[in-house]
Formats: C-alpha cells, structure tokens, sequence
C-alpha cells in the first residue's frame, strides 16, 4: 500500500490506502483521477465507485475504509480532499 502524500488540502495516491473515521463524518471529494472505489474492510457498507469532482461520505460509525484507484484511474495518481470534524 502506498501512504498518501499531502498537497496541501489533500492526499494523492496510486495504490489502496486506508482512513480511518475517528469518530467524525467524513466527507470527501475526487480532486484527481477519474474513479475510486471506496471499501469497507469490516462490511459496514457495500462499496462503491466515485467519480471525478463527486462528493461522498462515510458516517462516523465507520471507522476504517480504504480508496483504490479503479478502472482508467488503476497505476495513475488520485487524490481526494477530507473535510471532518475535530474533537
């Protein structure tokens, strides 16, 4: 797995990389790269694929859940943008 790396608001990757809730909603938008699938390992939720400029979110009762560049988007940089809750 790749760590992402900062550009200032937000973290560019190629490969599968893992977030983590701590307890805060998180809303996040595609930035970079055509399509993402979003994944939860423990099941929570179904996963699904995010598109370029799309915003989704994943509740707080998450916890862990992981970003993959998929189809035109697999071996080419992503990046997303986190907005979330401090507490």
């Amino acid at each position: 797995r790749d760590q992402p790396r900062s550009r200032g608001l937000g973290d560019v990757y190629k490969r599968q990389v893992t977030h983590h809730t701590n307890n805060s909603v998180n809303v996040l938008n595609l930035v970079e790269g055509e399509e993402v699938v979003v994944e939860s390992p423990t099941n929570a939720f179904k996963p699904f694929v995010v598109h370029y400029a799309e915003t989704f979110i994943v509740p707080a009762s998450v916890g862990e859940y992981t970003i993959t560049p998929c189809g035109k988007s697999v071996g080419k940089e992503c990046g997303t943008i986190k907005a979330y809750v401090r507490f």
